[in-house]
């Protein structure tokens, strides 16, 4: 087959290839195609009725996130990043969707029903294929329902292994190239005492042979750089982060005691808000490592077929019952579900599975004054990403409080053990109050 006779006859200007987009269709596309997304808003006024669904993370403001494409282009984000922050911040509400990243694939068909993909790809190969970048965000499902694909080819995508990244040319409506610079994290993570004396407390609990789930957030991060001394840990993951890595780097990573997929670091997207050039070109072609659909990754029934799982992510905000908030301050949506809930699911079926949510004990106001993020209750409209009856281990730097099959009284005593000690007589006072105990 001449796969390159194919390819020609596809290939476009960007215009024309943007020309594909009609009023009333459904865009699906990843968040930070800002090649796409940049063409798009030039032309929404010759377009009506455009729903516009982005995949988790935009890196950048756009005119439909401030009310300046009304009529012509509506946007719905699978995650709050800070670009949607800001906009919500200066009063202009988000579309943002509430879901777990289990449920993408029946996101995909059951709401966003794509009649627009766009997918930013790696340039094709001998057999016809591309490679979709670096997540894998419900992309093969939606490739099956889109009417229309347009592919831009982007040479500094790094070639991610793994069935799912792949898309063929004969899927592809248009073709145009474009070289486009990636996202990369504004600066360097700096992680303090109090993030690496939680995270301690987590590090000693991990066996050696245990496979990882590290969560989006700085401070579960943290647990990934106290790891050295460990051997043989794999990796089951949404996000392939920079602590997982430089132990891959060191070989304290290398897979070979999963129990699914041995011999592979798994995961659904690479680097996320803190993405670095270095891990991009650490998964280019790396036959250790191999992407998956989100929702398979994040299964919990998938995850239950790992031994020894351990499950590591960050909170917002904790009540005395075990309520974790992840997603909101109060009624203000921070970020999203994400794949919190699927992974404590997940590592409770697991053999061996430990769940840990991780959090600073304080957080300090403007006027510099600490506030406990372990209350009697969580703030009115917070959303609760982590259940109490799921939640296992939460920890901070003052100690490990262990939730489940806890009463509400020794949940309560656990909880105040390891909040601040500022706040502990205030919250045993509460706690008293509201009944959890005498």
């Amino acid at each position: 087959m001449n796969y390159e006779g194919i390819y020609r006859s596809k290939l476009t200007d960007k215009s024309t290839a943007m020309d594909l987009v009609k009023s009333n269709d459904r865009i699906m596309v990843y968040g930070g195609a800002n090649v796409f997304l940049e063409s798009l808003c030039e032309r929404s006024e010759q377009l009506e009725n455009v729903e516009l669904y982005t995949m988790f993370m935009l890196n950048q403001d756009y005119p439909f996130l401030r009310g300046q494409t009304e009529g012509h282009i509506t946007h719905y984000g699978t995650f709050v990043s800070p670009p949607m922050r800001a906009a919500a911040k200066d009063g202009f509400p988000q579309g943002t969707i509430l879901a777990h990243y289990s449920d993408t694939d029946r996101m995909v068909q059951q709401r966003i029903k794509p009649t627009f993909m766009f997918v930013q790809c790696t340039p094709m190969d001998s057999e016809g294929y591309f490679t979709m970048g670096f997540n894998s965000l419900g992309h093969a499902i939606g490739i099956e329902m889109a009417e229309r694909i347009v592919v831009q080819v982007n040479p500094r995508l790094p070639r991610i292994l793994g069935e799912c990244n792949k898309i063929h040319i004969s899927k592809v409506t248009a073709v145009f190239e474009e070289e486009a610079q990636l996202y990369t994290a504004p600066k360097k993570e700096v992680f303090d005492e109090t993030d690496y004396k939680a995270a301690q407390l987590i590090a000693d609990r991990i066996p050696n042979g245990a496979t990882l789930q590290i969560g989006v957030g700085r401070i579960p991060d943290a647990v990934g750089n106290l790891l050295d001394g460990h051997k043989d840990l794999g990796v089951h993951t949404e996000m392939f982060s920079v602590s997982l890595m430089n132990l891959m780097k060191k070989g304290v990573i290398n897979n070979s005691r999963k129990s699914l997929k041995p011999g592979k670091t798994v995961f659904a997207f690479a680097g996320g808000q803190r993405a670095t050039q270095e891990i991009y070109d650490f998964v280019d072609n790396n036959p250790d490592i191999e992407m998956n659909p989100i929702s398979w990754v994040n299964d919990p029934y998938v995850v239950a077929e790992l031994t020894n799982f351990i499950s590591i992510n960050s909170a917002i905000a904790v009540d005395l019952t075990g309520q974790v908030c992840s997603e909101s301050i109060g009624t203000t949506t921070f970020s999203g579900p994400g794949g919190q809930a699927d992974f404590i699911r997940g590592a409770k079926l697991a053999p061996g599975g430990q769940s840990y949510i991780l959090i600073n004990s304080t957080g300090k106001k403007k006027d510099g004054t600490l506030f406990s993020k372990i209350n009697l209750a969580l703030a009115p409209g917070s959303g609760v990403t982590g259940s109490r009856a799921d939640v296992q281990y939460i920890v901070t730097e003052y100690g490990v409080a262990e939730i489940r099959f806890r009463s509400i009284a020794e949940r309560a005593r656990a909880m105040i053990s390891i909040a601040h000690p500022q706040f502990r007589e205030q919250l045993t006072y509460e706690a008293r109050k509201a009944g959890y105990f005498i």
